[in-house]
């Protein structure tokens, strides 16, 4: 039973460079047999300080079309925010500046994002 637990856990993929983890998130939809141009639910992650920033957050990204909820993860706020959308390189890269600005502006920091697989 033990083997069969251990060929279970998947790696996990750290990279620094934003642009290289956005292009291989992007590789491995493609290596998945997806096609990124076709619309796909995406989920981004914002932490901030404090409860009124997350909202703010949340309530600039909900007046933007995307479902946006927050909820305390100990001592910081975590804003997870959902769009359907295809993606691109340019598209990528455009979403993580926004939701780095948005983020920096009530002193937090992005995390990154997910797409589905199907």
């Amino acid at each position: 039973m033990r083997h069969w637990r251990e060929s279970q856990v998947r790696a996990v993929e750290r990279i620094d460079d934003a642009a290289e983890a956005d292009a291989r998130v992007l590789d491995h939809l493609v290596n998945l047999g997806c096609d990124p141009s076709q619309p796909r639910e995406c989920r981004h992650y914002v932490y901030v300080r404090g409860e009124p920033d997350a909202r703010a957050v949340v309530q600039t990204l909900s007046g933007d079309g995307w479902e946006a909820e927050c909820e305390q993860v100990h001592d910081a706020w975590l804003v997870t925010a959902t769009t359907i959308t295809p993606l691109s390189d340019h598209g990528v890269r455009e979403t993580r500046a926004m939701l780095q600005g948005l983020a920096a502006h009530h002193g937090g920091e992005y995390d990154g994002w997910e797409a589905a697989a199907d």
